[in-house]
């Protein structure tokens, strides 16, 4: 094995970090906002696709007659709790119950949501597999090989601070349009149940509650 290609041992490479990170101006403070930053994406990512397992799981079919437990839902998911998806199938298939919960959306508004769903995907997965490039006075993602394709929708990215700026402002966006979605599932939920039961939501609670004891 040549001198070129022989591995390194653990103290040979703990020693090489560290005569990297003395030469590093404010490395420990720029450590610390990294992982106060990704710290963050990972919290709001967890939180969209929470929202996305409760809304999946929940809604998207109407009127559905479980012969097996002979129940009649008013809503039921489209998919299982226990069967739920990677998270960018997750996205596609909210992409689809929102399109079809809001038939007469504009074109552009769909062109946004898919937009936005697709950039919140790839910037999650930018601060979750890129390293920074410490040396750069302003922070920065290296977006060379073999991580230049993460910077394919926007080369911007690159920069630590205009891409977290993107990746909160798309989750604040994606947010309101699924709260919006949900307010809109609990009406026609409440439509339905007047409609085929004769009694709202609240009743129907209400009689549930005193059949099982809690009132």
């Amino acid at each position: 094995m040549t001198k070129e290609t022989e591995i390194p041992t653990i103290e040979e490479m703990k020693e090489k970090a560290l005569k990297i990170a003395e030469g590093i101006p404010n490395l420990r403070e720029k450590q610390k906002f990294m992982t106060e930053v990704r710290g963050v994406t990972i919290e709001f990512s967890i939180i969209i696709e929470m929202c996305f397992n409760n809304l999946i799981s929940a809604t998207g079919k109407e009127m559905v007659f479980d012969h097996q437990k002979k129940e009649l839902y008013l809503i039921k998911g489209v998919r299982e709790k226990r069967d739920m998806p990677k998270f960018k199938t997750k996205s596609r298939d909210m992409e689809k119950l929102i399109s079809e919960a809001f038939p007469n959306l504009e074109e552009d508004a769909k062109t946004n949501l898919s937009d936005s769903l697709t950039k919140f995907e790839a910037l999650r997965d930018i601060f979750a597999h890129v390293p920074v490039d410490w040396n750069k006075e302003n922070l920065e993602f290296i977006d060379e090989e073999p991580y230049k394709h993460f910077f394919k929708l926007d080369k911007n990215w690159k920069n630590v601070f205009f891409a977290h700026k993107e990746f909160v402002g798309h989750f604040q966006w994606l947010l309101e349009v699924i709260l919006n979605y949900n307010r809109g599932i609990l009406l026609k939920k409440e439509l339905l149940s007047q409609i085929f039961l004769g009694k709202s939501q609240a009743e129907i609670k209400e009689e549930a509650e005193k059949k099982n004891g809690i009132k």
